[in-house]
């Protein structure tokens, strides 16, 4: 042994010998060394190979790129044949061959620290630098590839997008690239990518229906042409193909880009699978979804061959192109901690692929100018595309993404994407028609678009669903299927949301934009619903919801403020419920927030304060009104509204300010409590409830009351009026009324004059009080009924009682006259209607007094319409 250590190059201290152990070479130390002939003999998993580069002829000083390629990849070879679970390359620069990269083996650990493998110059339109291809169990870290992009030839006719960085194709399967780095590529840093195999197509024609004919199969393997509402798919695929025994499972898909042709969509329907032996008997079948996985070893015993059927339209097919397919699809792969940015195209993409996953990886500037090349389209940090539904369960985490040219992320038609503790600084897109997205946790600092509609059809979208996450300086538009905002903050952002379900449950909203059309809110989703949640809308356009009506809105628990902002559309809907919610406004602008109700309403147990509300049933520029289905259906109860502004700051269109409420044929307005507060400056007579009345109105049980701080001529007003109508001519409704335990303190009342004409009857222990300067001259009025006079002077009278129940008028028939239609006159005291236009005879006709009976007058129509109301004047006011 003495001897032995006297040798330069034998290491006898780091490894004490054992019994029957001999010397062997670590390239690692450069020394000799004692090791056991067993371990010698049968490398374990764990034990290490440190690559020899003069043994292998490759340059570590970025030269000789062919001997270089050829020698790394002749050294992993050999690695993996004797069995060597991990191999560790010496630090340096490779410089790799254009024609070729370097290829990676299963169940293997790569440590690749120190080391830069640079790309050849070429003029290629597609190539790779580190390859990994139907493989599995393999790590790669700490890896740094640089692509040729700068030095690039792009003189050949090409788009020149597909040189990639680090690549992982086909039937790899759980592979770990951990720590690396891949920029200036031509295409993508790093890239996964399926190869799209087929057991074949299935194409349809509109002569015969080529591969697929009306009807489904039945028990006995054959197809039933009586279940016309099938589609079968005739051709036999045969599954124990090379290539299917290779995969080891099939799926059904569209075309190439993820659709199913003329008539169909596939997405949600179930496509049944039927089993069939070497005889072409039938085995039975079993139902699958497309681009889900039909597993060879599944399948019944003694299956060769498969054919599909589904629900579907025939006679809508046209040249549809279905495939049976059997693409290598690489699965369970992952990057963590990994660098990839200035690529030319994307920082990474995915082009098939299942279980996904991006962890603690920068992902930035990428598809950018740069000194010489330019950035090229799609231009994302991470775009998952080509390959459609294939591409699932892709889970984005802990990522930083920035200056990306096009954006952060993009999904086309991706089944589950998972995106959760990123920061984001540009675009996000959920595109196409996918499902199940998911975001969490993260940070937004550009624009989110997207939706999740899985078979064209809103109603069947799956969820694209935020929570926790922080959105800031930006806007949202999430315009399809089905979304849910939970627990979410977004700062200075505009919020759009459409599709089938919108659910916004504990979220906050800020916003403040002057001298833009884009409105902070807008509700445009067929079934909203808002939760626990806080709009703070301090500047710039409110709300931006369109006129047309979706089904539903409910709004409970949750406050909006509003400050220097004109107000906008909060929402058109069939049903709307507003309960437990508060609507305060803050600026001096004009401020005005309409909500649509077509079908029905409840707004209960709310809040307003210095916010004007507009309530309707339907477009009041075009007369529309809510649907009249015979009973109450809106509801405005129990709210309470404080005024505390001037109304010349807040009158806008026909409504004035405060709560105005119209065009909804039954309403229901009781129980609310309405405080008018001057605060030492006089706000002089406010509107602060307008109810423009229909065919019918309960008001009952509401207080006004005013409240004074000095003497001043605030008060506030409850103002009944007649129904709103755009245009002189168009006709109203009789109304209905029923009107008690209504409280006005300090404060007023009114039944306009207008209402009176348009009254047919009122109930309940409050006078009509139209406030009128002089005796009624038109409207209907009960026996006892009070009409006040609206300027009482000394001497003069309360006003006037009705001593004879019917309708009011002060224009006599008169001789050769022109009337104009519905016109009202008395006669002899009965009352009629004008019913069409002309001029009145020379005498006087003989005026019929049965009711609805019709009187001729020199081509006029007279209808009696009831008994003239008298009035006699009542409470003489003193001296």
């Amino acid at each position: 042994m003495s001897n032995l250590e006297n040798l330069g190059d034998v290491d006898l201290r780091t490894n004490f010998p054992a019994n029957k152990d001999v010397l062997a070479y670590d390239s690692t130390l450069s020394k000799w060394v004692p090791k056991s002939l067993e371990k010698l003999d049968n490398h374990s998993r764990a034990s290490s190979y440190v690559i020899e580069l003069d043994r292998w002829e490759i340059k570590n000083n970025g030269t000789e790129p062919l001997k270089t390629t050829n020698g790394i990849n002749n050294a992993l070879l050999w690695a993996k044949e004797n069995k060597y679970g991990e191999v560790i390359l010496p630090e340096g620069t490779y410089l790799i061959d254009k024609n070729s990269s370097i290829k990676f083996w299963s169940d293997t650990h790569y440590k690749l620290y120190g080391c830069l493998f640079v790309k050849e110059s070429n003029n290629l339109t597609g190539y790779e630098i580190l390859t990994c291809i139907d493989i599995k169990n393999t790590i790669i870290e700490g890896a740094t590839v640089k692509g040729d992009r700068e030095t690039h030839d792009y003189s050949i006719n090409s788009t020149h997008e597909w040189g990639h960085g680090i690549s992982i194709k086909n039937l790899c399967y759980n592979i770990l690239i951990r720590n690396c780095e891949s920029f200036e590529c031509t295409g993508d840093g790093l890239a996964i990518s399926a190869d799209f195999s087929a057991l074949g197509g299935a194409q349809h024609n509109k002569t015969n229906g080529g591969h697929f004919s009306k009807g489904d199969i039945n028990a006995n393997g054959n197809i039933d042409n009586t279940q016309i509402q099938y589609v079968t798919v005739n051709k036999f695929f045969d599954i124990t193909t090379p290539l299917a025994k290779e995969v080891g499972y099939i799926f059904y898909s569209g075309d190439g880009y993820g659709g199913y042709g003329s008539g169909l969509n596939l997405n949600k329907v179930p496509i049944k699978v039927h089993f069939y032996d070497s005889n072409q008997t039938y085995l039975g079948n079993r139902s699958y979804r497309t681009y889900e996985y039909i597993y060879i070893d599944a399948m019944p015993l003694g299956t060769k061959f498969v054919r599909f059927s589904f629900l579907g339209n025939f006679d809508a097919m046209d040249g549809n192109l279905h495939y049976v397919s059997c693409a290598k699809t690489p699965q369970y792969i992952t990057f963590r901690g990994c660098n990839t940015h200035k690529n030319r195209r994307l920082g990474a993409s995915v082009m098939g692929g299942r279980f996904i996953t991006y962890e603690n990886c920068e992902i930035h500037n990428n598809s950018n100018k740069l000194i010489v090349s330019k950035g090229c389209n799609p231009g994302y940090g991470i775009d998952v595309e080509d390959g459609y539904m294939n591409n699932q369960r892709i889970l984005i985490r802990s990522c930083n993404f920035h200056d990306n040219r096009a954006g952060d992320f993009i999904c086309v038609s991706t089944r589950g994407v998972t995106l959760e503790n990123n920061k984001f600084e540009k675009l996000v897109y959920f595109n196409g028609q996918g499902d199940d997205y998911l975001s969490q946790g993260n940070l937004y600092h550009g624009p989110i678009r997207g939706k999740s509609i899985t078979s064209g059809v809103e109603k069947d979208g799956t969820f694209c669903t935020f929570k926790n996450d922080s959105i800031f300086g930006t806007q949202v538009g999430l315009d399809g299927g089905n979304t849910t905002l939970e627990n979410c903050v977004f700062t200075k952002t505009a919020l759009q949301l459409g599709g089938e379900t919108v659910k916004v449950i504990n979220c906050k909203l800020t916003y403040e934009q002057e001298g833009t059309t884009i409105s902070a809110l807008t509700l445009s989703g067929k079934h909203v619903e808002i939760h626990d949640s806080l709009f703070d809308i301090r500047s710039g356009n409110a709300y931006g919801a369109f006129l047309a009506p979706n089904d539903y809105l409910l709004i409970s628990n949750s406050q909006f403020f509003t400050g220097e902002t004109v107000g906008g559309i909060l929402g058109s809907f069939k049903e709307v419920i507003i309960k437990d919610s508060e609507f305060i406004h803050t600026g001096a602008k004009a401020n005005y927030t309409r909500v649509y109700a077509t079908e029905q309403m409840r707004i209960e147990h709310n809040t307003f304060k210095n916010h004007s509300f507009r309530i309707l049933g339907g477009d009041y520029l075009n007369n529309i009104l809510a649907v009249d289905k015979g009973y109450i259906t809106h509801y405005f109860k129990n709210n309470k509204i404080i005024w505390t502004r001037s109304s010349n700051t807040y009158v806008h269109e026909l409504l004035g300010p405060g709560i105005g409420i119209g065009l909804i044929p039954r309403l229901d307005v009781s129980d609310n409590r309405l405080e008018i507060i001057d605060q030492n400056v006089p706000l002089g007579s406010l509107y602060t409830m307008r109810i423009f009345v229909e065919n019918h109105l309960t008001f009952l049980n509401n207080i006004i009351a005013t409240i004074k701080t000095s003497e001043n001529n605030t008060k506030g007003t409850i103002t009944l009026d007649y129904a709103y109508r755009s245009g002189t001519t168009v006709s109203r409704p009789k109304a209905t009324i029923i009107n008690q335990n209504n409280t006005k303190i300090n404060s007023d009342i009114l039944f306009t004059a207008n209402l009176n004409n348009q009254l047919e009857k009122m109930s309940g222990n409050n006078p009509l009080a139209s406030f009128a300067p002089s005796q009624p001259t038109s409207g209907t009025y009960e026996l006892g009924e009070l009409i006040y006079n609206s300027t009482p002077v000394a001497r003069g009278y309360l006003g006037w009682v009705c001593i004879t129940a019917g309708r009011a008028s002060n224009s006599p028939w008169a001789p050769s006259t022109n009337y104009v239609k519905d016109t009202i006159i008395y006669f002899q005291g009965h009352v009629y209607q004008a019913q069409n236009n002309g001029i009145s005879g020379l005498n006087v006709p003989n005026f019929s007094k049965v009711s609805g009976a019709i009187t001729l007058d020199n081509g006029l129509n007279w209808k009696e319409i009831g008994l003239l109301a008298v009035f006699k004047q009542f409470g003489f006011i003193q001296q």
